[in-house]
């Protein structure tokens, strides 16, 4: 089963680099917010809010459809549950615990739908999938890093569902407010509570357009200046 994840993740992580080398390279930013991770046990901390940064980029495929991949960094403490045989979340001053480095990789396929020459929503869908580096242990947490490690080594695969809204308000920068679900697909062979892990996203990202983006920006506000103005269309 193993061996089948990592095939259908290396799978997918070359179809995104062919598919974003063939897109037009459309801006990059940097994002940041907060997410809350649901856990279902009654052992462990309580789900925990925890704040993430990280950067973005978007690629257009046509008109109103795009790729936005990016990835963003939080980290949390971990315990090992013996009874449950899981990991779990640990209160900051919990004597044994494992602190681990979170890196969230997604890119969402993207719908705009446009309300104005400024203004966007959007709706999105993506493969997420969340890697573990651990930074630090205290306690028992160093005989119990291995466990926590196992465990997250096959639960690291989402299906993330979202929406966000987008102000152009300039030709060189973009402003975006983005909500997300993510999806532990993973509990669907492991057995476990649908509800743990499961996670929401609130985010808010800054964007830089490229020199390409702007030119189109540019083109598509003196089209739309052109049907709306009657003194702008040109005579013979």
């Amino acid at each position: 089963m193993m061996f089948y994840k990592r095939l259908v993740l290396f799978t997918i992580l070359i179809f995104l680099a062919f598919s974003l080398y063939a897109l037009d390279f459309e801006s990059y930013g940097i994002t940041g917010g907060v997410m809350y991770i649901r856990n279902s046990s009654n052992d462990g901390a309580p789900s925990p809010m925890l704040p993430f940064l990280g950067a973005n980029a978007g690629f257009a495929i046509k008109d109103k459809y795009f790729l936005e991949p990016s990835v963003v960094f939080n980290w949390n403490y971990y315990l090992w549950s013996e009874d449950e045989e899981i990991a779990l979340p640990a209160e900051i001053e919990y004597a044994d615990s494992v602190l681990l480095l979170n890196i969230i990789l997604d890119c969402p396929f993207v719908m705009k739908f446009k309300i104005n020459k400024k203004v966007a929503l959007a709706g999105f869908a993506s493969p997420a999938f969340i890697f573990r580096v651990p930074l630090k242990t205290w306690g028992q947490g160093d005989s119990q890093k291995s466990d926590i490690l196992s465990y997250f080594y096959g639960r690291f695969m989402f299906i993330e569902i979202g929406a966000l809204v987008e102000w152009d308000y300039s030709l060189k920068n973009s402003f975006k407010a983005r909500v997300d679900t993510l999806l532990p697909v993973f509990h669907l062979w492991d057995g476990g509570a649908f509800s743990d892990q499961f996670s929401i996203r609130a985010s808010l990202t800054f964007s830089f357009m490229t020199k390409s983006a702007q030119q189109k920006r540019a083109e598509a506000a003196a089209r739309l200046s052109a049907t709306t103005d009657p003194e702008a269309k040109t005579t013979e």
